[in-house]
């Protein structure tokens, strides 16, 4: 199975150490390049369904992986989310029916190893509550989401 790559560290050569750490801060131009080298967001996303389904059903490791970083790219590209809401209301929906096919104790037991999900979807919902631009609808459609995380796999 071939993933799009994400290479952090190839997209970074000749950055200036402001720009160095504004790309590790906010991954949009992560985002937008991958978005650019699959065709659309649409392709983006049914990556991040495959990466899911294949991780899920065929028990492949590296097809995790591809899944945990683009969750990650996604939740981290912090202009983005308030250029693309369309983009990010499909998103949320597809990351609740991913986690809902999960066992309920998949993240459970890792959340007290200092989970990357945890980690990354706190630094997502914070975006959403408190960048500016961020559209009302997506700003609500992820409080949403945010709660019912909380509630299910009872995180704080």
């Amino acid at each position: 199975m071939r993933f799009v790559k994400i290479d952090k560290k190839k997209a970074t050569s000749g950055f200036s150490a402001s720009q160095l750490t504004q790309y590790y801060v906010d991954s949009t131009q992560l985002l937008e390049g991958l978005i650019k080298e699959v065709g659309s967001e649409e392709e983006l996303l049914a990556e991040l369904q495959v990466s899911f389904v294949v991780f899920l059903l065929g028990h492949v490791y590296s097809a995790f992986e591809q899944w945990k970083k683009l969750v990650d790219a996604m939740c981290r590209a912090h202009r983005s989310i308030v250029t693309r809401p369309e983009f990010y209301k499909i998103f949320i929906r597809t990351l609740h029916f991913h986690l809902k096919e999960t066992p309920r104790d998949f993240f459970v037991d890792i959340v007290s190893r200092n989970n990357f999900l945890v980690t990354t979807l706190k630094l997502f919902f914070e975006s959403l509550r408190e960048d500016e631009g961020v559209h009302s609808e997506l700003r609500t459609r992820g409080e949403k989401f945010r709660a019912h995380l909380e509630k299910y796999f009872e995180w704080d």
